[in-house]
């Protein structure tokens, strides 16, 4: 019996896009990591994002190996992919969890009282205030809790508060058409859609983990069979 090409070739392709996808989950994860507070990411989400780099890593090695063993038709390749596989597949398994419990009520209530630490904006380094200005305009909103108040008061609103687009939500304060919209708001849908994306992609990683350790035992069982024939 020798073994069948076709699921030769597939697992080849499989790992290569293990590696790829390893690659990007390894970049994105570190970006995020290093601009966390850009990305207004808290204490509490911090394990996800290095679990992910670790993911990462470990998914590139995979798809190395994986590569490898199924050219070489390498047994010991193939057994090291398969178990390896396994261990990623249950962390991402953890990912898919950390990403479901980021959007209950309770983690939302832990972003809340993070983010109230920042007030008054006005009193954060200027880096933090820049980058939440540059919020404010992304999201067409302004402050975080209580509109332009949460600035301390009315002489150091930013401009990025300014109400740039007449068919949102915009009030007058001051003197001055601003967002009338807090930004709480904006950050908890974003919230909703990163958790969601990171559900999205351990759910797709993990069928592709699934049909790849098929095909890796299935090739697995016919190199044995194979070297067995041989012998």
């Amino acid at each position: 019996m020798v073994v069948n090409k076709i699921i030769k070739y597939l697992l080849f392709t499989y790992n290569f896009l293990f590696f790829l996808g390893g690659l990007i989950i390894l970049g994105l994860s570190i970006h995020t990591r290093s601009n966390k507070a850009d990305y207004q990411i808290t204490d509490e989400v911090l394990p996800a994002i290095n679990l992910l780099v670790f993911v990462g890593a470990m998914t590139m090695i995979l798809g190395f190996l994986g590569c490898c063993g199924a050219i070489r038709e390498d047994r010991c390749l193939l057994v090291l992919f398969v178990m390896g596989l396994l261990s990623v597949f249950l962390m991402m398994l953890a990912v898919g969890v950390l990403g479901a419990i980021s959007r209950t009520a309770t983690a939302q209530e832990v972003v809340k009282e993070h983010l109230k630490e920042l007030l008054p904006l006005s009193k954060q380094p200027k880096d933090v205030q820049e980058s939440f200005q540059q919020l404010e305009r992304n999201g067409s909103c302004c402050g975080l809790f209580d509109g332009p108040l949460d600035w301390g008061n009315s002489t150091v609103v930013p401009n990025s508060c300014n109400c740039a687009d007449i068919s949102t939500n915009c009030t007058v304060f001051d003197g001055r058409v601003i967002y009338s919209t807090p930004c709480m708001r904006y950050l908890m849908t974003w919230l909703d859609r990163v958790s969601e994306s990171l559900m999205g992609t351990a759910f797709a990683f993990a069928i592709l983990m699934i049909l790849a350790m098929i095909f890796s035992s299935v090739m697995f069982c016919q190199i044995c069979v194979k070297k067995g024939s041989i012998i």
